[in-house]
C-alpha cells in the first residue's frame, strides 16, 4: 500500500483529471439520444426538463405522483437514476451505472427488467409490461457484450464495484453517503486483486470516478477535506480487507460503523469499546453483517477474471 504522501498526490491528480475530463465531454443528448428516446416511452408525460453537456433530467407528474429520471455521463460511464413518489407519500429510488459503450437498447432492457421487479416503480404496470416484452424480443437480435476492453479497465472495475453495493442495501437500508463508502470499499477490493504495474494509473481514474459519484449525488458540500477523506479511506479499507482475509475472527464493527453510522466522516483512533457500543446493533447480530460482506467480496472477485485477462 502506498505512503500517505503518494496517496495525497494521487488524490490531487485525480481532481485535476476529473475537472479536465468534464470539460471535454460531448453533448449527452446526442451521445445517448437512443436511450433518452427509449426512456421517454416509460411515461407519455415525461419531458426533458433541463439538460447540459454532461447531464439531463426527464420529469413527469400526474394524479398518482411524479417521476424524475436523471442521466449523467462521465469518462466512459453513464449513470441513470429514477426517482418516483406517489400521493400516498411513498417513494422509490433506483440507480444504475453502465459503461457508455454498451448498446443503449441493452441498457434500457436492463432498466426495464429491474423496474418490473420493484414493488412500486411509479410507472403504469401495463405500459411497463408491454415495454418489457417488446424489449426482450428486440434484444434477441443484438450481440450481448459486457463492454470490457483494455481502454476502459478503470471504468469496468468501477461498474463491477457499484453492482455489488445493492447487497449491503438489501441487508439494511443504506444512505447515499453509506453507498459511497461501500462503493469505495469495493473499488479497493477490486484493485487489491491486481499486482499490475498499472495500479497507480487505475487509482487515478477510480478516484476521479468516485469524485464524480460524490458530485452526482450532491455530497461534495458535506466533505470538509476531500483529499484527506480519499487518502484515509484507501488506507483504512485496504487494511481492513487484508485483515478480513487473514483473520477468521475479524471484527466487522468498524466497517458497519462507516457504512451505516458515520459515512464520510474522517477516520480517528476510537477505542474499540466506543465502536462496539455504537455499531454492534441487534440488526447486525441477527442478520449477519459479516456474512453479507464476505458474500459481496466473493461475488465481486468472481466477476474480475474476464477483466483481469485484459491487463493483469
Amino acid at each position: 500500500m502506498w505512503t500517505i504522501y503518494s496517496i495525497g498526490f494521487l488524490t490531487i491528480l485525480s481532481c485535476i483529471i476529473y475537472n479536465t475530463v468534464r470539460k471535454k465531454k460531448s453533448q449527452v443528448t446526442s451521445k445517448f439520444s437512443i436511450l433518452i428516446h427509449l426512456l421517454l416511452k416509460l411515461d407519455k408525460k415525461l419531458v426533458v426538463e433541463n439538460g447540459s453537456n454532461d447531464e439531463i433530467t426527464l420529469f413527469s407528474s400526474n394524479i398518482r405522483g411524479s417521476i424524475a429520471i436523471f442521466l449523467a455521463q462521465y469518462s466512459g460511464i453513464i449513470s441513470v437514476i429514477i426517482e418516483s413518489s406517489t400521493i400516498e407519500n411513498t417513494s422509490q429510488k433506483k440507480e444504475w451505472i453502465f459503461l457508455d459503450n454498451i448498446n443503449q437498447h441493452l441498457i434500457f432492457n436492463h432498466i426495464l427488467n429491474d423496474l418490473k421487479n420493484l414493488n412500486n416503480s411509479g410507472f403504469d404496470h401495463q405500459i411497463l409490461k408491454r415495454l418489457v416484452d417488446k424489449s426482450n424480443h428486440s434484444i434477441q437480435r443484438i450481440i450481448l457484450s459486457n463492454g470490457y476492453s483494455p481502454y476502459n479497465v478503470a471504468q469496468s472495475l468501477f461498474v463491477i464495484a457499484f453492482s455489488e453495493v445493492e447487497k449491503i442495501n438489501d441487508f439494511q437500508k443504506i444512505s447515499q453517503k453509506g453507498s459511497f463508502e461501500v462503493l469505495f470499499f469495493n473499488c479497493v477490493v477490486a484493485l487489491q486483486k491486481s499486482d499490475s504495474k498499472q495500479q497507480n494509473e487505475l487509482w487515478d481514474q477510480l478516484f476521479a470516478l468516485l469524485i464524480f459519484y460524490l458530485e452526482n449525488h450532491n455530497l461534495m458540500n458535506q466533505i470538509k477535506d476531500l483529499e484527506k477523506l480519499l487518502a484515509d479511506r484507501l488506507a483504512l479499507y485496504g487494511e481492513q480487507i487484508q485483515q478480513i482475509k487473514l483473520d477468521p475472527d475479524y471484527n466487522y464493527n468498524l466497517l458497519y460503523d462507516y457504512f451505516f453510522l458515520r459515512p464520510l466522516s474522517l477516520h480517528s483512533k476510537i477505542k474499540s469499546k466506543v465502536i462496539q457500543t455504537s455499531s454492534l446493533s441487534r440488526t447486525m447480530q441477527s442478520a449477519g453483517f459479516s456474512k453479507i460482506v464476505l458474500v459481496m467480496i466473493a461475488d465481486l472477485e468472481e466477476k474480475l477474471p474476464i477483466l483481469q485477462s485484459l491487463i493483469f
